[in-house]
């Protein structure tokens, strides 16, 4: 079987260097993989849109289809976007229509936003149940406690790396969690206003992790997301936070290798 390429979208904040305990296990495997360096990161002045982001990952992607390899995408988080967007008409089936071989073949969102066209992150987290509703209070009362998302002048966001902690990395390595943190770059607030022009998981085969103990995206809002795909996703879960890709490495690549058709 030729394996193919990999290309992983940073989640909001985060940088490929996040996600090496991936990147590194799948190359031990003979696939291709690196991670997308998001221009929204520090952006000065910070980014309206998530366009430039997926600008740069549909021109990772297509170096790979140019070289008629096939890819999977694996976005994290807020990066779901940018991935679903990137791939827009490089489906398998858009690309035969033009005679040509190499396709995205699998999409995977990580705890990932896996939105409907017209939506955006903003509306698709207004709490829709009375869970959803508590939720969302104690996640108020757990910022003006520790503190949370900092809002600069410019517009941009900051983490506070206490919240961080016990938000992103609830159940991850200190070690790993302290090397996470450092890395953590600003992200512009306005793209998560702005909505998606394409409904990728219909046409495109998919595959989400729902991960049971996240603390940023609750699993009730990640099930919701499974469920407005009416069928269209392959769910993973597991007993993770919102950083499996730092938690449980090898439970992400086992995922990622399904998606390629391995028998695992």
């Amino acid at each position: 079987m030729t394996k193919p390429a990999i290309v992983i979208v940073p989640g909001a904040w985060h940088r490929p260097q996040h996600y090496h305990y991936v990147i590194d296990g799948l190359k031990r495997l003979g696939y291709e993989a690196e991670g997308v360096d998001l221009p929204s990161i520090d952006s000065s002045p910070p980014h309206s849109t998530w366009e430039k982001d997926a600008e740069e990952v549909r021109r990772v992607i297509l170096k790979y289809l140019d070289a008629g390899k096939d890819v999977i995408t694996v976005a994290h988080s807020f990066g779901g976007i940018a991935m679903a967007e990137a791939a827009k008409g490089l489906g398998k089936a858009d690309r035969e229509k033009q005679c040509l071989e190499s396709s995205v073949r699998h999409l995977i969102y990580m705890c990932a936003m896996a939105l409907p066209k017209g939506q955006s992150y903003a509306g698709q987290m207004v709490p829709a149940t009375p869970e959803e509703e508590e939720l969302d209070k104690q996640r108020k009362e757990l910022q003006e406690k520790h503190g949370g998302i900092q809002i600069q002048a410019d517009g941009s966001m900051v983490l506070d790396g206490d919240v961080c902690s016990l938000a992103l990395y609830n159940d991850c390595d200190p070690g790993d969690v302290k090397e996470a943190i450092s890395l953590l770059g600003s992200f512009p607030l306005a793209p998560l206003a702005v909505p998606v022009t394409y409904t990728a998981y219909l046409e495109i085969a998919s595959t989400y992790i729902v991960c049971q103990k996240d603390q940023a995206l609750p699993a009730c809002v990640q099930e919701r997301i499974v469920a407005q795909g009416n069928g269209a996703f392959h769910v993973e879960r597991c007993d993770e936070g919102h950083s499996p890709f730092l938690s449980n490495p090898s439970y992400i690549v086992d995922c990622v290798r399904r998606a390629a058709g391995e028998v695992i």
